[in-house]
């Protein structure tokens, strides 16, 4: 291996250089000989230097392939640096070595004569850097949603194949409904299998979604059982803990598993479940410990993301919740029109819709959504559709209705921001969307105001579909007017009420679900619910991520056998006639029953036109499933319910009106006023 020794002594030093170099260092011929190679480069290939001195280069490229390089470094007779090169499991069977390569040109007389190398060993800093690698990917792809099956997949997708040849992650079922388990986990929990992936299209031992136990006892229970990763180095290819787990042993056996790493995820100590890194035969490297410290790493950053994804799960399912108890179950029956919903909750937002029922056989449709996370939007939302409840029984026109919800909303914000919760958290200022919507099904009149809500489509008896021009305003909590929108609807025209919190996040999403929902609803003899379902097919399938709402109704018109109207001039004596009337309906009716309540209360609404008001005095009655007593009047003074003292001669007369009637009310007209009071028919 040491050549002879020159006079000068610069022979000794550089047969020392040669053989004390850390670097790998090797001369050739031209015939890619080796013909000198110091001890670096003998150990790098675990070989003695009777077996490579001589050798032909070629015959130890399945050491580590260097003769590629060589002969490109003789044929083209320049020098080529730092070429990296991935050497076989010699002289540690199981592992990868990595090496940067400088090949030199040995040259005598302009000729080359021979070759010389210099063999860099880089693999720890190869092997750092694709661990830093793994890690800046894990950081950047793992957790991009909230959604732990995403996330357990993205750990999956980002390990293979880089660091393993197959990952399988299993969750506790607990936690893909938001809940988890304090460890450590010694009972025999059920698995869900979030993710597997695996080179060269391999298969797991369960399906992704599919439930399983993991045997008794096995590196995955000790795991769970003492919350500690297990490095399984080798695998026993037969015995041994396998035989406990029948189905995963013959995973293993078929894809010939070598090497094992077992992580649980765990967070401030809760369970959520086990990656499982494996390596197969073909992969030569075995997992050791360094591998042990980078699958903890990656899956301390899944258990983040996952818990992060629990979490927002579990507020979702309570904001869900919520949501729904703060809805209507069932529509309730009104004579005004036979309605329907369907209703699809998101993740992001809240939606609410009603069916109201007004005097006179009304009725109120609105729909409304509020942005915003679940839990606040959700409890908002509750807080805005009673407080249009309470103003709708107050029978005020759409417009007047919204001013009033406006101050609602205005003073749902000021809360929101004095909130102590919200100061140190970004937060978009509070809105709301809200469209109300009136039918009287005797005038088979309409009336409807939007405050930022998109407009009604109505679909006529003859299947034409439409939109109701209702001028759009601004959201709720903007502090500004809203305009009527009036019409006349023909019996049986379906109005169709969609609320969909994609509008201004995802435009396109919308407008197509749009586009979609008046195929849906195009259908004039369908039932209501039937659209409701049909919108469900077509519309809401694939569960907009902004949740979505829809109510349908088709108007109706009430039989004008059922009503009966009289005008009276403002004098004492039609009093008697307003009675005398009334008392014939109701015995076409057969309510004679009714006849004592309905006298005092026509005789006590009458009165009060002929003493406070003015104009004539208009009586309807009004019969469905309850008995409605009109009296009108051009005043707009409004009446006053009193308690009088027992030595009060006067001011008893709505009090009695409010005692003996169901219900009773003001409704203020164009010009004027209407006080009407309902009897149940319960006793007819």
């Amino acid at each position: 291996m040491t050549g002879g020794d020159a006079p000068d002594g610069t022979g000794d030093v550089g047969c020392a250089f040669f053989d004390q170099a850390r670097t790998g260092l090797e001369a050739y011929d031209s015939d890619l000989k080796i013909i000198r190679a110091n001890p670096a480069i003998l150990t790098m290939r675990g070989l003695t230097a009777g077996r490579v001195v001589g050798a032909n280069l070629v015959d130890l490229d399945s050491v580590i392939p260097l003769s590629p390089i060589i002969r490109e470094v003789l044929e083209s007779g320049t020098a080529v640096f730092d070429r990296p090169v991935t050497a076989g499991p010699a002289p540690h069977p199981g592992h990868r070595y990595d090496y940067a390569v400088t090949g030199y040109p040995l040259q005598e007389g302009g000729r080359v004569i021979g070759a010389a190398a210099m063999v860099h060993d880089v693999t720890e800093q190869v092997r750092r850097q694709e661990e830093l690698d793994l890690l800046n990917g894990a950081r950047d792809r793992i957790g991009s949603s909230l959604d732990a099956l995403r996330t357990a997949q993205e750990l999956a997708d980002t390990a293979v194949p880089g660091f393993a040849d197959a990952v399988a992650v299993d969750l506790l079922d607990s936690v893909l409904i938001g809940d988890a388990y304090v460890g450590p986990v010694t009972d025999r929990l059920p698995m869900r299998r979030a993710a597997f992936k695996a080179r060269e299209g391999r298969y797991g031992v369960y399906p992704v979604g599919g439930a399983s136990y993991y045997a008794f006892p096995t590196p995955y229970t000790q795991a769970l059982a003492d919350l500690r990763p297990r490095l399984v180095d080798p695998v026993p290819a037969s015995g041994g803990w396998p035989v406990h787990d029948r189905v995963r042993a013959e995973f293993f056996a078929r894809a010939g598993v070598h090497s094992l790493i077992v992580t649980p995820l765990t967070l401030h100590g809760l369970v959520l479940g086990l990656a499982c890194f494996y390596r197969v035969g073909d992969h030569p490297e075995h997992f050791d410990e360094e591998d042990l410290s980078l699958a903890i790493q990656l899956a301390a950053r899944t258990a983040v993301c996952i818990d992060n994804a629990r979490r927002f799960t579990r507020e979702h399912t309570v904001a869900t919740a919520l949501q729904r108890s703060l809805l209507p179950r069932v529509p309730p029956e009104v004579a005004a029109v036979e309605s329907s919903h369907c209703y699809v909750p998101g993740r992001y937002g809240a939606h609410w819709f009603d069916v109201l029922p007004l005097s006179s056989c009304r009725v109120g449709l609105v729909i409304g959504y509020v942005p915003g996370e679940d839990l606040q939007a959700s409890a908002a939302m509750g807080r805005l559709r009673t407080a249009a409840s309470t103003l709708a029984s107050m029978d005020l026109p759409p417009n007047e209705l919204l001013v009033h919800l406006d101050d609602a909303a205005q003073r749902l914000a000021r809360e929101q921001d004095a909130d102590p919760m919200t100061l140190h958290h970004a937060r978009m200022p509070f809105t709301a969307t809200c469209l109300y919507v009136t039918y009287d099904p005797i005038s088979r009149r309409c009336t409807a105001a939007s405050a930022g809500h998109d407009v009604p489509l109505f679909t006529s008896p003859e299947g034409i579909v439409g939109r109701l021009e209702v001028p759009q305003g601004e959201p709720l909590g903007r502090g500004v007017p809203y305009e009527l929108f009036t019409t006349v609807l023909r019996a049986g025209t379906v109005l169709s009420l969609f609320s969909d919190g994609s509008v201004s996040r995802y435009p396109a999403e919308y407008r197509d679900r749009r586009n979609r929902l008046r195929d849906a609803v195009a259908d004039p003899a369908a039932a209501p619910h039937a659209i409701c379902d049909a919108a469900t097919y077509k519309v809401l399938h694939g569960t907009p991520q902004d949740g979505a709402a829809l109510l349908v109704a088709r108007t109706r018109c009430l039989d004008p056998d059922h009503i009966s109207s009289w005008t009276f001039p403002p004098e004492a004596p039609s009093v008697r006639k307003a009675r005398q009337a009334a008392r014939q309906s109701l015995e076409q009716w057969g309510l004679d029953v009714h006849t004592p309540v309905t006298d005092l209360v026509v005789s006590e609404l009458a009165t009060n036109v002929i003493r406070h008001a003015a104009g004539p005095i208009r009586l309807r009655l009004i019969l469905d499933r309850t008995l409605t007593v009109e009296v009108s009047d051009n005043a707009d003074t409004a009446p006053h319910l009193r308690h009088a003292q027992l030595q009060d001669e006067g001011g008893r007369g709505l009090f009695l009106v409010a005692s003996l009637t169901q219900h009773w009310g003001t409704r203020y007209e164009e010009s004027g006023k209407t006080i009407w009071a309902e009897q149940a028919l319960t006793g007819a």
